[in-house]
């Protein structure tokens, strides 16, 4: 009988044994995946920081953005990269002559660069073709001449000539500094063009944009590194 005893006290104890040593890789195994779902917690919450972080710098502070195309050539040249603040854009105003970041109507979020030539009270014509901008200057009436050399292609008028429109409290007008290679505000048929405009129909009239299609104002270019300016 005692060697019965014996006999099952050890294979009690062997069993309580392996018992234990199962335990012990269940709890390592479960303290193994708790690390990792915190692990991965973490990771999911700074990325999510890290996203919340670039949004708020892109919708308030500034853009980093690349020039693609030739429209603002020579101010600007393809492959460029732009230091573009937001918040002067936002919360404040835009001027006359400066060159922005903006969408047009119709054409989703693409990002288009370009030169606000005339703001809010200007007034904008085509005449043979040729775009004018007319603004108040040191107590003077100025009348720029947008692209005047389409004037010798249209002697007789054109089909997109309009007569003197004001422009809106909401109304600015962009054009690229490449005036005779750029898709902008001159791209319009006058106030009463069906589409562009503020009305953000899908074709490719443009005409006048609102604020609220102005994404920033383009300070600097950035890259690459022998082409570091200010941008005026």
């Amino acid at each position: 009988m005692a060697d019965n005893n014996g006999e099952y006290r050890a294979e009690t104890e062997t069993k309580e044994q392996v018992e234990t040593q199962i335990d012990e890789v269940q709890d390592k195994v479960a303290a193994r995946k708790k690390k990792i779902v915190k692990e991965i917690r973490e990771w999911v919450v700074a990325l999510v920081v890290a996203v919340l972080i670039v949004l708020v710098i892109q919708s308030f502070l500034f853009r980093i953005i690349r020039v693609d195309g030739h429209s603002m050539d020579t101010t600007l040249a393809d492959g460029e990269r732009l230091f573009v603040t937001v918040a002067d854009v936002r919360f404040g105003s835009v001027h006359r002559d400066d060159v922005v970041i903006c969408h047009y109507p119709g054409r989703g979020l693409t990002y288009f660069v370009k030169r606000c030539v005339a703001v809010p009270g200007d007034t904008v014509y085509c005449e043979n073709g040729v775009t004018h901008v007319v603004y108040q200057q040191d107590g003077e009436t100025v009348d720029e001449p947008l692209d005047d050399r389409f004037a010798q292609y249209y002697v007789y008028g054109s089909d997109h000539d309009y007569e003197p429109y004001v422009l809106g409290d909401d109304e600015y007008f962009v054009v690229g500094d490449n005036r005779y290679n750029s898709h902008d505000s001159r791209d319009w048929n006058g106030p009463t063009a069906t589409g562009g405009g503020n009305d953000g129909s899908e074709d490719n009239n443009v005409g006048p944009i609102s604020k609220g299609k102005i994404v920033g104002h383009v300070r600097n270019v950035i890259w690459p590194l022998n082409s570091l300016r200010k941008v005026d």
